[in-house]
């Protein structure tokens, strides 16, 4: 069974991910932030990372290009909704879910999506990168 770390500062979709990972059969752990997630990784290990992007702390391109550093084949999927702006906070020209899930594919990210995605996108794409043996 593939081990897999979820890595967001929203408790619900930590909540949510690891539910629909856990009923596909793999083992699910979940961090808060990156600093958390890569002290569970290096403790507990894993065969794919699945992170956030904005986070307080270390964020999610932070995360991953050290975990790339530390274990350069692990796959890492990065996600992302462009963080909660509410309409009052908006800034035309302000990064877009697309400028932060381009940054992520620069550092070398396995895969993005952005929130929300469908359950069939999230399991196709972790089966993907896990490959079919690892089910």
């Amino acid at each position: 069974m593939a081990r897999i770390l979820v890595i967001d500062d929203e408790q619900y979709i930590r909540t949510a991910l690891r539910e629909v990972l856990e009923r596909e059969g793999f083992d699910v752990s979940t961090a808060r932030d990156g600093k958390s997630g890569l002290k569970l990784l290096e403790e507990e290990g894993a065969d794919l990372v699945i992170t956030d992007v904005i986070m307080p702390g270390i964020d999610g391109v932070a995360a991953m290009e050290r975990i790339k550093q530390a274990h350069p084949g692990l796959p890492v999927i990065v996600i992302s909704g462009g963080g909660n702006v509410s309409p009052v906070d908006y800034e035309p020209g302000a990064i877009s879910t697309s400028a932060y899930l381009a940054s992520a594919d620069n550092a070398g990210a396995s895969c993005t999506l952005t929130k929300p995605f469908s359950r069939r996108d999230l399991v196709g794409a972790v089966r993907s990168l896990l490959g079919a043996g690892q089910e």
